[in-house]
């Protein structure tokens, strides 16, 4: 699997069609909307100099030499399974961070020669190439955890470009790094064999076409962050902000930078709990030492099948003094009860309550405890206002906390709704856990008068111990 992008201008379009003409027999080529594929069909015609074979009719299908190159659009995974079943040595996704990550890693369960029987010179060779510009949105931050050895800054084995690295995906579906293509690993009786990942970045200088037309003054003169993303290819740092995003980016990577100064001597005050139960979804911790959050926990959820398992864990991470922050409704509910009869202390953060407090200024109320909760943590983040909050450089934490939005519904006085998870994780195609874990632990073990209010605090049936946290006051 190759990822080749960063600038614009640098020829990715035409990497796909060069290799669906000269090194494939049958690709599929992909946009997420049909709309987007005309160009893309177009440019193939122009770099085959011939129009013979193509059949624009959707789906549409160029034949050319005996090979054949599909186009297809896949904006979610009902218009994906449109080609389950059809095997294809080359699947080329065009501007591969505007699809979701379900719909990416569904197509490529597809990605295999028709003529698998071939041997040796024969053998067809196959391969997914990934073509994009980094993202500009949340939805597509998914990349930099695909091919974070060579994206992700914080990462403690880097790789260089082109290096190949080795990979299997786990029966939950998470990544692995293996030493190398004969490391396969058994897992749950099945055998995992590592298929190879690589990244080379795309620049505007590597294609002949463009470089010498003023391309380049174009790419200058783009506003930021697109002049990070599309002219000077930076996939970290690149993502604009929605105008209506609960937590600014800017102010997430600033608690990052705090993180690095260590916890110092606070002890423990809460670890938030995001309960998981099988599927792919994970179960996440959150430790917080005051101001101070620990490295999170992650845990595949089948290995979390029920409460008593995540009361198991959660008993050997607290320490004396805190207390475990964790939903209280839908599959976070058993847990809760695990919780209650193992006589740990817990506060039960139920996102469905009403919530009774005001934003700092006092100017807007909220529509929910969840939409209370988010925002919470907003304003604790608030660099201003703020409570200097120390966040662990955590790209997929990030992400997460960096993808909910917010509207401000009419009333007296206006209500603040946060994005509820289920439509977050519509539109990312994945569930924002880790996020969830973070609020849900800064509003526990400790938390101010002002959010007090608005939380239920058991340890059984003897109330939670009181955390000295006289230094933080909400302004």
């Amino acid at each position: 699997m190759l990822l080749y992008g960063g600038q614009g201008g640098g020829g990715k379009t035409d990497l796909l069609a060069g290799l669906a003409l000269t090194a494939h027999k049958r690709s599929l080529l992909l946009r997420p909307q049909y709309t987007d594929l005309g160009a893309l069909v177009e440019r193939v015609v122009a770099i085959a100099k011939t129009r013979k074979g193509l059949n624009s009719a959707p789906p549409a299908q160029f034949k050319i030499d005996q090979r054949v190159i599909d186009f297809g659009a896949a904006a979610t995974l009902d218009r994906a399974s449109t080609w389950q079943g059809n095997p294809h040595d080359l699947i080329g996704f065009d501007e591969a961070c505007q699809f979701l990550e379900p719909v990416i890693r569904f197509l490529m369960g597809w990605n295999r020669s028709a003529d698998e029987a071939l041997g040796g010179e024969n053998r067809q060779r196959v391969r997914t190439v990934m073509a994009s510009n980094p993202p500009i949105s949340a939805e597509g931050e998914w990349v930099i955890g695909m091919f974070r050895p060579w994206l992700d800054i914080t990462h403690n084995n880097k790789a260089d470009h082109g290096e190949l690295r080795w990979f299997i995906t786990d029966p939950d579906g998470k990544d692995q790094e293996v030493e190398g293509p004969t490391d396969i690993r058994t897992l749950d009786g099945k055998d995992y064999i590592p298929k190879s990942r690589t990244f080379i970045p795309a620049a505007l200088g590597d294609n002949p076409f463009l470089v010498e037309t003023g391309y380049q003054s174009t790419l200058d003169a783009m506003p930021e962050p697109l002049r990070s993303a599309i002219r000077d290819g930076n996939f970290m740092a690149s993502r604009e902000d929605d105008d209506w995003q609960v937590i600014p980016t800017a102010w997430v990577l600033e608690s990052n930078e705090r993180w690095r100064a260590g916890k110092q001597d606070q002890m423990m005050s809460s670890i938030g709990l995001d309960v998981a139960r099988g599927g792919r979804d994970s179960t996440v911790f959150a430790p917080r030492y005051g101001k101070w959050f620990d490295e999170l926990t992650v845990v595949p959820g089948r290995k979390t099948p029920d409460g008593p398992s995540v009361a198991i864990l959660a008993a050997g991470m607290l320490r004396e003094g805190a207390t475990v922050g964790v939903d209280s409704i839908g599959i976070g509910a058993d847990a809760e009860t695990a919780l209650k009869n193992a006589h740990l202390p817990y506060e039960a953060m139920n996102g469905a309550e009403r919530a009774s407090g005001h934003t700092r200024d006092g100017n807007f109320a909220f529509v929910s405890h969840r939409s209370e909760m988010w925002w919470r943590l907003r304003e604790a983040l608030d660099p201003e206002y703020g409570a200097s909050i120390a966040l662990p450089p955590d790209p997929a934490l990030q992400a997460d906390l960096t993808a909910g939005t917010y509207t401000v519904k009419p009333g007296q006085p206006p209500k603040i709704y946060v994005e509820s998870k289920q439509d977050v994780i519509k539109r990312l195609g994945r569930s924002p856990d880790r996020g969830d874990a973070v609020v849900y632990a800064w509003n526990s073990g400790g938390v101010t008068a002002m959010q007090k209010r608005n939380v239920r605090t058991r340890v059984g049936s003897t109330p939670a111990p009181e955390t000295n946290y006289d230094e933080l006051r909400f302004r």
